[in-house]
């Protein structure tokens, strides 16, 4: 049973978490990675998709330093300009999409020539890959995960940063063969881990409306 302050607690960490862009050299300690991807491990999945895979969860953790952070970031660029071309071409007949195509443009072409703020060399990034199944419901199951992460690295004074691009990586060839994972079998996502360079920048409010029905 949960006490009041524990539910106090977790509003806390709910109302500290933020998302951060720019990362000091610091590494954190192994064992706040390993709780951390704790917390990934024992989130919610799709359990019909992933009954028969075993492992059908992944993490990867590359710590300041690794080669393949700098091959990373290479992809990240290269598929950021692939992102943008095929957004381009969908926009041509989605006129949603076409109206909010400049800001998209702006920042697929800076992500594509210059790559992502936290790298070439974050202090720790952790990939996780998601058995994608037939119903292809490792999107939410990576949500999930990344979700009791980033509460769990909130909790240990731990700043993250998530990595959205990463999601694109699922028929990269050369992505997936430097986890030896095969292409296309597996849904990936990835945040940096560490502490965060410079002051902390207040999150974004959340903007809501809760419509309750009239009897209540």
């Amino acid at each position: 049973m949960f006490t009041k302050e524990d539910n106090q607690v977790l509003d806390r960490i709910l109302q500290a978490r933020w998302t951060c862009r720019s990362f000091s050299d610091e590494i954190p300690y192994k064992e706040e990675v390993e709780a951390v991807i704790e917390a990934g491990r024992i989130a919610p999945f799709a359990s019909i998709s992933s009954k028969d895979v075993t492992p059908f969860r992944h993490f990867f953790v590359l710590f300041k330093g690794d080669p393949r952070l700098q091959v990373i970031d290479r992809l990240i660029r290269e598929q950021s300009a692939v992102d943008l071309e095929m957004a381009e071409a969908e926009a041509e007949v989605d006129p949603f999409l076409m109206e909010h195509m400049p800001g998209l443009r702006g920042l697929w072409s800076n992500v594509a020539q210059n790559g992502v703020p936290v790298f070439p060399d974050p202090p720790c990034m952790i990939v996780a890959a998601e058995w994608r199944g037939a119903r292809r419901a490792e999107r939410q199951s990576l949500a999930h995960m990344m979700e009791n992460m980033w509460l769990k690295a909130t909790a240990l004074n731990l700043d993250f940063g998530l990595l959205s691009v990463i999601e694109s990586m699922v028929d990269n060839q050369e992505f997936c063969d430097l986890f030896g994972l095969p292409v296309e079998r597996y849904g990936f996502l990835a945040c940096v881990l560490g502490h965060h360079k410079g002051e902390v920048r207040t999150a974004h409010p959340a903007t809501a409306e809760i419509h309750w029905p009239e009897d209540c």
